[in-house]
């Protein structure tokens, strides 16, 4: 559904609320949609995403650490020896683990804000 004008979207958000409340909505797809953006603002207020080179050996260790919501994303660096993780951790737990992570030998320690996203 293609919507143009702020009045589109006025009325869209005005009839969100009937939508995800009705059992049989006239635009399943619609109330689908709109469903998953409200799950990944939700998502984005609780997560911020955290990016770290670690030493190919103490991957293991780290990565306990920042398991991710569904896993880590790990890649090669030009040193075969290092690599990069970036994974989605709690926001409020986010000081402590980058202290850990300092810890055991992480470096470029980086954490970025989530505006929105999709979980």
């Amino acid at each position: 559904m293609k919507v143009a004008g702020l009045k589109a979207i006025s009325t869209i958000l005005e009839t969100q609320a009937i939508l995800i409340r009705n059992k049989n909505p006239p635009h399943p797809s619609l109330v689908s949609k709109i469903t998953s953006r409200i799950k990944g603002v939700i998502a984005a207020k609780k997560y911020v995403l955290l990016n770290y080179n670690i030493l190919r050996d103490i991957l293991k260790e780290a990565t306990k650490l920042t398991p991710g919501r569904q896993a880590p994303t790990i890649s090669p660096l030009d040193d075969s020896n290092w690599i990069e993780v970036q994974s989605m951790v709690e926001k409020e737990e986010a000081a402590d683990i980058m202290d850990r992570l300092e810890e055991i030998g992480a470096r470029v320690i980086v954490l970025f804000k989530i505006d929105n996203c999709r979980v």
